[in-house]
């Protein structure tokens, strides 16, 4: 910079040179932030309605004690959409159709005469052997498997019975072709 001011006209004629603009403020060093303007501080949180049109309309933000409202445009413009709200325009501004179902709801289950248990039990382990001993002596009486399902309970059994579509078949439609069987057979 201080090469260029010999070339800086003297004929008294103004140029674009950074010389003849200088700032209306004079510089100091400050130690924390180096180089400081002194002069009025510009804060733009202060401007209304922002100084590069950040709120296009008078927004609710800038609302006083003292005023009524806004413009009545605005009275359903909201920063965060509540989760009953439905149909959020881009703009801003909701219809405000609450829809039930997007209502937070806190459901909680009646435990009143449950014993709640905090961990499982270290016999656990214990229980389930006494169920596959169990089972395992039935199926020797029977002779099969199917024999001891038979005259074995559902909670007896051990290891509990896989879902197949043999024992579904069973369980949803072998009554009914054993019944249409018989039917046929009387006939």
């Amino acid at each position: 910079m201080a090469s260029l001011i010999p070339l800086i006209s003297t004929r008294n004629v103004r140029s674009l040179n950074h010389y003849f603009f200088r700032a209306p403020w004079p510089f100091i060093k400050n130690r924390t932030t180096g180089l400081r303007k002194i002069g009025p501080v510009r804060h733009e949180k202060d401007k209304y309605p922002g100084q590069h049109r950040e709120f296009p309309e008078i927004s609710p933000l800038f609302t006083t004690p003292t005023e009524t409202g806004n413009d009545p445009r605005l009275q359903d413009y909201l920063e965060v959409v509540p989760t009953d709200y439905l149909e959020v325009v881009p703009t801003g501004y909701t219809d405000p159709k609450t829809v039930k179902e997007m209502m937070p709801e806190l459901v909680v289950p009646d435990l009143t005469g449950f014993d709640l248990k905090p961990y499982v039990s270290f016999r656990t382990d214990i229980e389930i052997e006494k169920r596959r001993t169990a089972y395992e002596k039935k199926v020797r009486e029977k002779g099969s498997e199917e024999a001891a399902d038979m005259a074995t309970a559902e909670d007896e059994r051990w290891p509990p019975p896989s879902m197949t579509a043999k024992t579904l078949f069973d369980l949803y439609y072998a009554d009914e072709v054993k019944a249409s069987w018989k039917k046929k057979q009387k006939l």
